[in-house]
């Protein structure tokens, strides 16, 4: 394994919460913002910007996700939620279980109903990050 690679594991493993505690009503009652900040801040930036602390140790560069309203005219709400759950597989995320919340979201043992919950709580909240899609009349 690359040292590289062993970098990047061990960055994510610190960013993961291991507690064999957590269950699916603990991440069914958290914000939006809560969720975010538990599974995705570490490569995607506080704010979304795609400057996490583990961002610069991957081989791919996080997306601003401020930016998804702008680069495809609106928010693609369904398309995010399909890209959250595993429906849309993104390459750089790794398997349909992203790496990061893989092992923490398995360990809850969420249900449909669950999944359903956290993939709408953490879409309205990239919804809420976009910044303002430029009209191509200039406003």
């Amino acid at each position: 394994m690359s040292a590289r690679l062993l970098y990047v594991c061990a960055l994510v493993a610190a960013c993961v919460p291991f507690s064999s505690s957590a269950r699916a009503a603990e991440y069914v009652e958290m914000s939006g913002q809560e969720l975010y900040m538990r599974f995705c801040a570490s490569c995607h930036g506080v704010e979304g910007r795609g400057d996490g602390p583990v961002a610069p140790a991957l081989a791919v560069e996080v997306p601003d996700l401020t930016l998804i309203a702008r680069r495809r005219g609106s928010f693609p709400r369904d398309l995010v939620a399909r890209i959250i759950d595993g429906r849309h597989i993104i390459s750089a995320h790794g398997t349909r279980t992203m790496p990061v919340w893989g092992l923490a979201f398995s360990r809850a043992e969420l249900d449909e109903q669950d999944t359903r919950i956290i993939t709408r709580k953490l879409t309205d909240y990239l919804a809420q990050l976009q910044r303002p899609v430029q009209r191509s009349d200039g406003q």
